[in-house]
């Protein structure tokens, strides 16, 4: 049995005037600005409990609807395991939904999102990804990148990166990064959107994810820490943070967010 302990947060930002993230935890998904949080037991024989951030392109029309319709694909009940062939039919099914809208609506021609996400079961997890969302892992005072974006440099702008994939835009069937571990002892995963790690680095990330693992109210007071930090940077994006602890143990209460 794993015990999971969940908080997740979506911002606007300090710059954009609208928020083109979407935030999934299991079967819900955020419609705006919003907090959430809520401990979950699962059992051996439970489906995955599946997080996401989805991450609406910027620039491009229909951003918001397009990382919607992402994490309400994800979110369709139930996913059988955190197996890769598991993640990569669901997020190929995304992309196609969000193609499907792009192509049926002259205004929302060219949509796209990208993902980051966690699925996890009674005995192990997996992270994926298609773009610039990250999972990180935080143990043992250090914090490792568990995804690797899909990103190039911009050969117009030395400074700049383009994306190489996301759902729908450039690649009608994505191949999203999945990386599967077991649950052998407490971790705590972060699932976030650009518009954080492109302005908090990581010692601060490091530090805002610190503390015991498990222990109630750490993983809300890691998100809160979070948003604070690229709110100080500017936050010139949407930023969005899942902060999610998993304890293999018999000890901890059931209450779905």
């Amino acid at each position: 049995m794993t015990a999971l302990r969940v908080a997740a947060i979506t911002d606007v930002g300090r710059v954009r005037s609208e928020n083109q993230d979407c935030v999934l935890l299991d079967g819900w998904v955020s419609a705006r600005d919003t907090r959430r949080n809520g401990d979950v037991r699962l059992l051996p024989d439970d489906p995955a409990y599946v997080v996401a951030v989805c991450d609406g392109l910027g620039g491009h029309a229909g951003g918001s609807v397009a990382s919607r319709l992402a994490a309400m694909t994800l979110a369709l009940r139930p996913w059988p395991s955190a197996g890769c062939d598991a993640i990569t039919e669901r997020v190929i099914e995304a992309a196609r939904n969000i193609q499907q809208v792009s192509d049926a609506v002259r205004d929302l021609k060219g949509l796209g999102s990208t993902v980051a996400g966690i699925a996890v079961t009674a005995t192990e997890f997996s992270v994926f990804s298609v773009g610039d969302s990250s999972v990180f892992r935080a143990a043992d005072g250090s914090v490792g990148e568990l995804t690797v974006p899909d990103r190039r440099p911009d050969p117009h702008r030395p400074d700049a990166s383009v994306l190489t994939q996301s759902l729908s835009v450039f690649t009608s069937t994505p191949d999203p990064a999945v990386q599967t571990f077991p649950v052998l002892r407490p971790v705590r995963l972060l699932a976030c959107s650009d518009g954080l790690t492109d302005v908090v680095d990581a010692e601060r990330l490091r530090s805002a994810l610190g503390g015991p693992i498990g222990r109630p109210g750490g993983v809300e007071s890691a998100a809160r820490a979070l948003v604070a930090a690229a709110l100080e940077q500017g936050a010139p994006d949407n930023v969005s943070v899942i902060v999610l602890d998993l304890i293999p143990s018999d000890e901890h209460p059931v209450r779905k967010p």
